[in-house]
Formats: structure tokens, sequence, C-alpha cells
């Protein structure tokens, strides 16, 4: 690289760093002036105006009128306006696609979704992502061109390197592309990562993050995985892999195996699958068995915490056990980070009471006695609840927008 192109390239940098900064404290200070700007930043006056002007053209701020004048001409007033461009955001479940369309200030405009079509490969879950945002956007009656891209959350272990999908026990899914594999079906911006991460990012923008700035997500859904944020930041390990709770052995003498073949892991005795699948089998060996689960063709962890809190014994053992091993995962990571805050979410959180009873309970019995009760870390509901990820999905594609990433695909 020459020394002129390197020059370019720094004031390039330097620029958007600017701009970053700028668009920042608009949108923090709500309304301002270019002057204002200047003071605030230390940055020239022409270099305020050069890149106010620049976020005018782009729809991203506009002027609101005129503020009061100190000596002569009133100064503009200007804010952040989100409203003229619009983001995709994509919750990708094992069971439902969930897409939502926000603008830039995240106000919800509207959504959609449809059946995972699991079995049907990889090119055939991007065809429905594709189909799913067209349809959003004929449905929300906007100009496809204000679409500025698209964010998903994910299940699988993800290279923070480059956004490759190393492995994906819940799609089956080894060494994929989705960025790649997801242009052929979208023309937008993409953008994504892991799920629990993304619900982690929501949580930090726009829900706990605002009080505490040391959390995890636990995402306890068909699979289980862990949002770790440190100091107001998400932690990713060396590769991106941090936080694959889901995959810690917590019962080495176990006999039941997850989809990562892994024995005795917290998914396997768990998750909403592994619950399933050991209630079947229990059935399958008990034929005696007394309980309401015999009569069901087609077990879910729901069907079975619903009989659990009917009173069905065999319910309420395989949900206990369930509940006891999570509670050894969560006490585990409480004293790996301590933090000040767990938030849960996914399907089995909507279980109500008896999911945070259970495990509040499991968790206690093996907390270190010499803390203070004032000094115990929360236990709590998402603050969006079965919007966590879609919201986190937003927020993701929202904050790389706003930070003129252009040609990233991963967080």
């Amino acid at each position: 690289m020459n020394k002129q192109h390197r020059q370019k390239k720094d004031a390039s940098y330097l620029n958007k760093l600017n701009k970053i900064e700028v668009l920042g404290l608009i949108r923090k200070l709500g309304e301002t002036s270019r002057a204002d700007i200047v003071k605030k930043t230390k940055l020239s006056a022409p270099t305020v105006t050069r890149i106010v002007d620049s976020l005018i053209s782009s729809n991203l701020v506009s002027m609101v009128g005129k503020g009061d004048s100190t000596g002569g001409r009133p100064p503009k007033v200007i804010k952040f306006d989100g409203s003229h461009n619009y983001v995709i955001g994509i919750d990708l479940g094992a069971t439902n696609i969930r897409a939502g369309l926000s603008d830039l200030e995240g106000l919800f405009i509207n959504e959609i979704q449809t059946s995972t079509d699991i079995y049907g490969g990889i090119d055939k879950i991007c065809e429905q992502i594709g189909e799913l945002s067209e349809k959003l956007i004929i449905r929300s009656k906007i100009d496809k061109q204000k679409v500025l891209g698209i964010g998903l959350a994910v299940a699988g272990l993800i290279n923070s390197e480059n956004g490759i999908i190393e492995y994906s026990p819940l799609f089956n899914w080894s060494k994929v592309d989705l960025r790649e594999e997801l242009s052929k079906h979208i023309s937008f911006p993409i953008y994504y990562d892991n799920v629990s991460r993304v619900t982690a990012f929501g949580e930090l923008l726009n829900g706990i993050g605002k009080k505490y700035q040391n959390f995890i997500c636990v995402n306890v859904a068909y699979g289980i995985g862990a949002g770790i944020i440190i100091g107001g930041k998400p932690f990713y390990g060396s590769q991106g892999f941090a936080g694959e709770l889901g995959h810690v052995v917590v019962d080495q003498n176990s006999s039941y195996t997850g989809k990562d073949g892994i024995r005795g892991c917290l998914e396997a005795l768990s998750s909403g699958y592994g619950i399933a699948e050991i209630t079947k089998y229990r059935l399958s060996n008990d034929k005696n068995s007394k309980s309401v689960l015999n009569e069901i063709e087609n077990i879910t962890a729901k069907i079975v915490v619903d009989a659990a809190k009917a009173g069905d014994e065999l319910a309420i053992e395989i949900f206990n056990d369930a509940m006891q091993h999570l509670g050894v995962a969560i006490d585990m990571l409480i004293k790996l980070f301590d933090p000040k805050v767990i938030v849960f979410s996914g399907g089995l959180t909507k279980s109500g009471d008896i999911f945070f009873e259970k495990l509040s309970h499991a968790v206690m019995k093996n907390k270190l006695v010499a803390l203070e009760s004032d000094n115990e870390t929360k236990l709590l509901p998402s603050s969006f609840r079965e919007d966590a990820a879609l919201i986190g999905a937003i927020s993701l594609i929202i904050s790389r927008i706003l930070q003129f990433e252009n040609d990233v695909h991963h967080t």
C-alpha cells in the first residue's frame, strides 16, 4: 500500500468515526444545533457542517426549526430522524421464522411468520426468509429501496472473523456461509449472529442494559445458549463461540445425549427438545405409567410443563430434574462471571412462575453462603418476553447501520 493510498484510507476511517460520533450525539441529545455539536465534540465547524449536511441528505437527520439567538442569526435545530428508512429483523427458530419490520427509531411497523421447513435444507430456509421479507414489505406498503438491511438471530457456532456458521446442531448445518446463501434470495445488506448473543444485544441497547452493564442472557428454548455482556459490550471469546451453555456437560453419568452428540449435556437434559425426548423415553420404557402423557402422541416440552402444572407425577419429576440441571449451569455462570442479572428468554420461560420458582430453588442450593442477599445475582424474565430474539435482531441491524457498516454481516 503506497503512502497516498494509506493516507486516503486513514482519512476515510477518521471521517467514519467522526460521523458515528456526531450521529450518536444527535440521537442522545434529542434536539441540538451545529454549534452545540462543535462544542461537545471538539470537531471543527466546517467538519460538523459537512457531516450534518451528509446526514440530512441521507434522511437520518432533519431540521425542526430555529433555536434561541444569543446574538446574531438563531441556530438551526436538528434531530435524529429514523422514520424515513426501515430494517427487517428475523428470528430464525426451529419451529417458526418470525420477521418484523421496523424504522430506525425501533418502531415496529409490521410482523409476520411462517413454519420453518427445517428438513428442506439451507437453501429452502433461505428461500423462506426471502419470501417472508418480500411479503412483509408488500403488506407494510413501503418502498423497498428504503429497507437498509436485514438482521438475523441464528442458532449455532458463528465464527466472529468470517461469519461462517461452523456448526448448528439445531439445523444440522456445518461450515455454512449464511450471507452467501441468503444473498441468492435477498438484495439487502445482511447482518447476523448467534441468537443468544443477539438477544443480549437487544437487552443491552433497549432493555436491561439501560440499568446494568454486566449481565447474561440465557435462551431456554428448543436449545439452550447464553449471551454474555461484560462492561456494556458483548463477549465473544477467541472465535465467537462464547456462551455455548447448552453443550456443557452437567451430568456425566446421564444416559441422555444431545443433538450435538454429547452425553449428559445441558441441552439433552433441560432444553425443550431434551424434556420432550426424555419424556418419550420414560413413557416407552414404563408401559404401566399412570401419567396422562401416555395418551398423547406428539409430546412437546409445553405439554410436559402443562401436565406438571396439573399435578402429573411423571411430568413433575421430569421438569424438576430439568430445572435442577439448569440450576447447576446457572450457578456456574454466576460463579464464573459474577453478573448483576441473568435474563431468561425462550419458550420454556412461558411456563410462568413454575419456571422461575424451580430454577431459583435449584440455583440457591449451590450458592456461596458467604454472600449477602444484597449481592445475589437477580434472575429475571426478558424485557421483551417472546419478542426477545426479534427485538435483538432489529437492534443488531439498526446498530450496524448507524455505525455505517455496509460490509459486515455479523457482530
